[in-house]
């Protein structure tokens, strides 16, 4: 009897553990996976489907960046377009102001083109047609849209496209390397007070090779006698443009500020990268991971790095321009002048390393030795550039290496999360390679990570001082703690109790923030998504899905997350120029891809999917 009782005891026990198992349910997260997927998706969809002559002021995005006035007799009646207007605007923040005085017999305008930039040099020339090579392949295109309004309503403008190199008149061609297409005209419309999308068609037209994306001329014969103005937005070509040889990087915010607008962030990229992995889509994975092999191969100072970030949308030089891949930045509208930031131009170790493990992912799931390759350029520029002699990689460097040490502002101190990121890839390339250097320095970034562990205190350190030796003791940080625990497999088992400082950083709505003292309140998108996947992976199935719940509450209509839940919410690290770091409520691409492995289950620093 007592036997019996001790079966049925054994019985209840194993179904009840069977019954908690069985409480996960991550499927019913599948929707805003898939909707968060679609984000991802739909944004490199865009670069595919649109190029863009003008976007917003300053864009990546934009085209045909060179104006060249077009004038009868006095160009003085021709004025400056200020491409900056921020009165009503279609979309986005801006618009482009025109305004130009026609006289009875004199007429002008401005084209649109793609200019080119002789070696050397840094202020681009406009296209005059004796050197071939300076037009876009716009194959595809179906039409050219673009929104305009008038000031007051009745200004009659003519807009084209195409046609550069071409007689006006009769329509043939006077320079030895004119557009494929001749002029694609709309005549001379009369525009209204309100925005309205106009279109030329282009189904028959042929693309390419095209310098003058755009155009418009008003006279005084056709646009009357008087003081015109009047506003364009949104220029851009669509149709199917697959076959175009571009490199798009994904956008890292949707923001209006002006120093990240325009950055796709190599890590954001790479985590995009690997969320389309999760969900088997190869295609998709390997179109950003090509950008990066692009990237990579046509550095600005010397192949084998990747930078911090590249401009966002289609990083291939401009034709005619120099052939290095498009780097972020940002136009000051008051001098003009075009501006690169340090952090964004320069390279790091933990930012090469999670290149090099999204390249190194689709390789293990796939093959690639394109992608094995690149991976091993990235991963032997850390062991060239970042070592001191000591265990560990130090930071990389901020700034221009192609402006010589002037511009390069090397760093000296080491992060732990960059060495956790190393430690995986120096890993992978091992097992892939059998090459002993990489097993040499995955044991010296893993000895690093091991001395950053405080056992009296139970957590792990950021990184060191500037010595590269000194604990940094006073931020304590979410990713030290989480991606140790997702990296380190086997060797994690002596650092467990780091996760008590993880638990105790979760906010009552069930988020993360960046770090224990989170002094501006409010809770972190990323660092909640790859937490939920860490408590996955480890069985903790009931944080989990609170961490998950937390994020679908956030989720944006279009699929994407906010970066955080506050304004400004505190990362304890200042910037280079001594302002405070903040995560602010943009959408952003990083906590889109994370939350999309959490769902998927699929671990970036794991080759065992």
């Amino acid at each position: 009897m007592k036997e019996r009782f001790a079966v049925l005891i054994v019985a209840c026990l194993l179904l009840i553990t069977l019954s908690a198992g069985a409480e996960a349910d991550y499927g019913r997260f599948a929707s805003a996976g898939k909707q968060a997927l679609g984000a991802l998706d739909a944004l490199l969809e865009a670069q595919y489907n649109s190029v863009y002559v003008y976007k917003d002021f300053g864009d990546t995005e934009n085209h045909f960046t060179q104006k060249a006035k077009m004038f009868g007799f006095d160009d003085s009646l021709v004025l400056d377009m200020d491409e900056n207007w921020r009165e009503n605007p279609h979309s986005g923040e801006s618009c482009i102001r025109c305004r130009q005085v026609t006289q009875p017999t004199d007429w002008g305008g401005w084209l649109f083109l793609n200019g080119w930039l002789a070696e050397g040099e840094t202020v681009p020339r406009l296209n005059d047609g004796s050197m071939d090579g300076q037009g876009l392949d716009l194959s595809g295109a179906e039409a050219l849209r673009f929104w305009a309004r008038g000031e007051r309503g009745g200004e009659t403008v003519e807009f084209f496209t195409c046609g550069f190199g071409y007689d006006g008149e009769w329509g043939v061609p006077t320079v030895k390397y004119p557009d494929s297409c001749p002029k694609r005209s709309l005549g001379y419309v009369v525009l209204e007070s309100e925005w309205r999308e106009y279109a030329i068609d282009l189904t028959d037209a042929d693309m390419g090779a095209i310098a003058c994306g755009f155009g418009y001329v008003l006279s005084g014969g056709d646009s009357g006698v008087g003081d015109n103005v009047f506003y364009l937005d949104d220029i851009r070509f669509e149709g199917d443009f697959s076959a175009r040889d571009a490199h798009p990087m994904l956008r890292s915010y949707e923001t209006d500020n002006l120093y990240i607008k325009n950055a796709a962030f190599s890590y954001d990229n790479a985590l995009a990268a690997m969320a389309f992995l999760s969900e088997g889509r190869r295609a998709e994975a390997a179109e950003l991971l090509d950008s990066f092999v692009y990237a990579v191969t046509h550095d600005r100072y010397l192949p084998g790095r990747v930078r911090n970030a590249y401009a966002a949308g289609d990083i291939t030089a401009f034709p005619g321009w120099d052939d290095s891949a498009r780097l972020p930045g940002w136009y000051d509208a008051g001098t003009g002048q075009w501006y690169e930031d340090r952090y964004q131009t320069g390279s790091n170790v933990g930012n090469t390393a999670y290149v090099a493990l999204a390249l190194l992912q689709y390789d293990a799931i796939y093959g690639s030795e394109a992608y094995l390759n690149t991976a091993r350029a990235l991963m032997d520029w850390v062991i060239d550039s970042c070592s001191d002699g000591g265990p560990g990689f130090t930071a990389g460097y901020d700034g221009w290496p192609e402006g010589g040490a002037d511009t390069t502002y090397p760093f000296s101190y080491k992060s732990i999360e960059h060495n956790i990121d190393a430690w995986a890839a120096f890993r992978q390339l091992y097992a892939r390679t059998g090459e002993a250097r990489y097993a040499v320095a995955a044991d010296s970034a893993l000895a690093f990570i091991r001395s950053m562990y405080d056992s009296d205190r139970h957590i792990f350190y950021t990184g060191t001082l500037d010595d590269g030796m000194t604990p940094s003791t006073e931020n304590l940080v979410l990713d030290a703690q989480v991606w140790a625990c997702l990296a380190l497999d086997d060797e994690y088992a002596p650092y467990e109790a780091s996760l008590d400082a993880v638990a105790a950083m979760r906010t009552p709505e069930g988020g993360y923030p960046f770090c224990a003292a989170n002094a501006n309140g409010g809770w972190w998108a990323e660092g909640t998504a790859y937490t939920a996947l860490m408590y996955r992976l480890r069985g903790e199935d009931a944080r989990a899905e609170e961490a998950l719940e937390a994020l679908e509450g956030i989720q944006l209509e279009d699929g994407l997350f906010p970066a955080a839940t506050v304004d400004n919410l505190s990362t304890g690290f200042g910037l280079f120029d001594g302002s405070a770091w903040e995560y602010g409520t943009a959408p952003h691409i990083a906590p889109t891809a994370w939350f999309v492995m959490a769902v998927n289950g699929f671990n970036p620093y794991s080759f065992n999917h």
